[in-house]
């Protein structure tokens, strides 16, 4: 739990990332509670999908009927059909003219009682296997409406059929909580998108029966009120990164891999593991420097390859046995070492000017990044470097190879800069570097 002003303080200043770091590879599928909030919450999103030329879906939760409940003009059925072509006209504006939109027809105000109800998520998950989404967003789960709340629930009871799934929030009235209310963020990573001030402008202004120029026969209905308008008008858009669910595995996973000299992945001799040893060293290039650190080295085949390079060269794997194979093919006294450690706990009081991280970050979890990053960022000689190498296969973890990779590059968004990029059909490497601190720019 936390207080909502304090999480506030600490949307407020989370990095400003790329969207399509948000949402991975594939598409979105974002879950509107109203027409409207898709406009209010995840322009930001939307507009940088279009861009991409990635697939959107939108899941519609309710048509918006019960914002003008007295008008005779204008009863439900009418206004529900206003409203839903308001929205598509607003998807439009956002770029996403050809998005499919899943039409729920729930009840507005009651959604989640709705008998209904328990059956959309099954709904939903197919919806996104036809997008080919790999990021499902819907407002907040504190986010004050019955039916964003719903929203919130509908989204987790979908995230739990498709796992795989990257689960964003975004928030639409949570700022008029009062900043002393307890918000449960429990594993909410926040974020920030610029708003396509524009676009978004144009997305809002069709929803013309939200503003108070259509119903004029009801002085009770809702209209947006310009104070909500002026905050949805600010420079950026704050998006939520779910935790993904499970837990990575622990030691004995690997000491039953590597039990009696095993290579569970080929690391010695496979035709892809070569392959992509040869292609890292061609990534990193020719620069070298004093000192190169290894986590999840394995048997030490990059660390004993980077010796050429570096003075120095550490090498770090959590199994006991892997490090002393590690040692008897490539260790050199005083050069190149290896140690026993799991990262982030044992991140070595040692300077750097490269850190490699092949294939091992999809076996932490988000908290474990942002602390591997934190203590990275404290020991780095400046301009050191930062390669990480992902797998983009199945990996059994939390997280796979590129939700890994991605959640990185965002949290570190701010000391480091991406250099290069390169993407296989099986694995990917990014290259960073890191920057000079404030005082020394």
């Amino acid at each position: 739990m936390s207080r909502y002003g304090d999480w506030c303080a600490r949307h407020d200043a989370a990095p400003v990332v790329d969207p399509l770091l948000l949402t991975g590879p594939g598409g979105l599928v974002v879950i509107a509670p109203h027409p409207d909030d898709e406009a209010l919450g995840a322009s930001g999103l939307l507009v940088a999908m279009a861009h991409a030329g990635r697939p959107v879906g939108l899941v519609a939760l309710t048509d918006g009927e019960g914002s003008h409940r007295q008008s005779a003009e204008w009863p439900a059925e009418r206004l529900a059909a206003r409203r839903r072509e308001e929205q598509a006209m607003a998807m439009a504006e956002l770029g996403c003219e050809d998005a499919p939109i899943l039409h729920l027809s729930l009840p507005d105000g009651a959604s989640r009682w709705h008998d209904d109800f328990a059956g959309t998520a099954k709904r939903v998950a197919a919806f996104c296997d036809e997008i080919g989404a790999t990021a499902l967003a819907s407002t907040v789960p504190f986010d004050p409406h019955p039916d964003h709340e719903a929203a919130a629930i509908l989204a987790e009871n979908v995230h739990r059929l498709r796992p795989r799934l990257r689960r964003l929030s975004y928030p639409v009235w949570s700022m008029r909580h009062p900043a002393e209310l307890d918000v449960d963020v429990d594993g909410l990573t926040p974020f920030r998108v610029e708003t396509p001030i524009v676009e978004k402008a144009r997305a809002i202004a069709r929803h013309e029966t939200q503003m108070g120029s259509v119903v004029g026969d009801d002085p009770s209905g809702f209209a947006l009120p310009d104070w909500f308008l002026r905050h949805h008008q600010g420079p950026f858009e704050c998006v939520f990164w779910h935790r993904m669910p499970g837990s990575p595995p622990g030691p004995e996973h690997f000491a039953a891999l590597y039990d009696g000299d095993r290579d569970p992945w080929g690391a010695r001799d496979s035709a892809y593991e070569l392959e992509k040893r040869e292609a890292l060293l061609r990534f990193l290039g020719e620069e070298g420097g004093d000192s190169a650190i290894e986590f999840g080295c394995g048997e030490g085949h990059v660390a004993g390859a980077l010796a050429s390079r570096f003075r120095t060269v550490a090498g770090f794997d959590l199994d006991p046995g892997i490090v002393a194979r590690a040692t008897a093919h490539h260790g050199a006294p005083g050069r190149v070492t290896f140690q026993v450690g799991r990262m982030p706990e044992a991140f070595p009081d040692l300077r750097f000017d490269l850190l490699v991280l092949s294939e091992m970050l999809y076996f932490l979890t988000e908290a474990e990044i942002e602390a591997l990053m934190a203590r990275a960022c404290h020991h780095a000689r400046p301009g050191a470097r930062l390669v990480l190498v992902n797998y983009l296969g199945p990996t059994d973890t939390p997280l796979s190879g590129d939700d890994a990779a991605d959640f990185l590059l965002m949290i570190a968004s701010e000391k480091l800069t991406l250099e290069r990029a390169e993407r296989t059909e099986r694995y990917r490497m990014d290259l960073l570097r890191f920057r000079a601190p404030d005082s020394e720019a």
